[in-house]
């Protein structure tokens, strides 16, 4: 790692950088999905809610294996 100018604290701020950029793409997927339940013509509860429930999953799963990720590291 040395050999290639690489350090601990530009490998943490790489991997911050995915897991910021993780978030986000999980927060633009399911901001698409409420708004096309809201364009098939549902009030915006039952938008948000069928959204989330659809998504949910997938968001939840891959905020434990960023978390899982950086408690490892930590520890």
């Amino acid at each position: 790692m040395y050999a290639l100018g690489y350090s601990l604290d530009n490998l943490s701020l790489m991997a911050l950088t995915i897991a910021v950029g993780f978030v986000v793409d999980d927060a633009i997927v399911v901001v698409e999905n409420i708004y096309r339940h809201l364009e098939g013509g549902e009030t915006p509860m039952q938008s948000a809610l069928k959204g989330a429930n659809e998504i949910g999953f997938t968001v939840v799963s891959i905020s434990v294996s960023l978390g899982g990720g950086v408690s490892f590291r930590c520890c």
